[in-house]
């Protein structure tokens, strides 16, 4: 997406990326929904696709929103963890394939990319992203059409005991071939993607619910509260008490 060459500094830059003309500009995009980022994640810009996808009608209703006040709160984690990385290390995420709510709550697989905007100083001001459903990528290709009814059926039992045979079976592939595929797809193993599924909802059920840790961690499908604790803490680098003080003191 080119900037005028007109526009001689990055602050000007970032300035054009947050108006109404830019916004009006990627509304002729294709499906490709575009968004702009301050450093505190909250939304600065975006374009009408990317604001009706949240809910929203205009774009002016998605401006100074932050994931928290869009998505789940599962979600939203995981957003945050990528921008963080984006903005300390100061380096582009690119062909991110994660799943993401349409306008009416429904998880769809896309493909975000996500890159810092920097400013005259050599700082970090933002970040500029755009997600596209994956089947309109150009990402899209054998590989994800191979494995995709075992993808589905991931999303929809991940809390449950599943296994690479049975997802394998799934795509009629080896159990070599399925694990070859969803690894380059995902950069993971499908038991570290599960995994991080099942921790993603427990940030979730942390923050809003009334469960006991031992109730989440059997809901979840961990073997005992023990490896659930460990997992959480693997992943999001606190332990599920800390995050649950954490995230109460930021909602008082």
């Amino acid at each position: 997406l080119g900037i005028p060459m007109n526009i001689s500094s990055a602050n000007q830059k970032f300035d054009y990326l947050a108006s109404d003309l830019f916004s009006h500009f990627l509304d002729g995009v294709g499906e490709v929904m575009f968004f702009l980022k301050d450093t505190n994640s909250r939304i600065i810009n975006g374009n009408l696709l990317m604001a009706e996808n949240c809910g929203f009608a205009s774009v002016d209703e998605l401006r100074g929103k932050t994931d928290f006040d869009v998505f789940p709160h599962e979600l939203a984690v995981h957003y945050r963890a990528d921008d963080a990385e984006v903005f300390n290390s100061q380096k582009a995420k690119q062909s991110i394939i994660e799943l993401f709510p349409n306008h009416v709550g429904h998880l769809q697989w896309i493909v975000c990319n996500k890159t810092p905007v920097i400013d005259t100083a050599g700082a970090v001001c933002g970040l500029l992203g755009t997600c596209q459903p994956y089947e309109k990528s150009q990402l899209y290709g054998q590989s994800f059409q191979d494995i995709a009814q075992s993808l589905e059926y991931i999303k929809l039992n991940y809390t449950q005991n599943i296994n690479n045979k049975q997802l394998a079976a799934r795509s009629g592939l080896s159990v070599r071939q399925f694990e070859k595929r969803f690894k380059q797809l995902f950069n993971s193993s499908v038991h570290q993607y599960i995994l991080e599924l099942r921790v993603l909802k427990a940030c979730e059920l942390l923050v809003k619910s009334n469960m006991t840790m031992p109730d989440i961690a059997s809901s979840l499908g961990f073997y005992d509260q023990s490896a659930f604790i460990a997992a959480f803490r693997r992943r999001m680098g606190v332990t599920p008490l800390k995050y649950i003080k954490k995230h109460t003191i930021h909602r008082i």
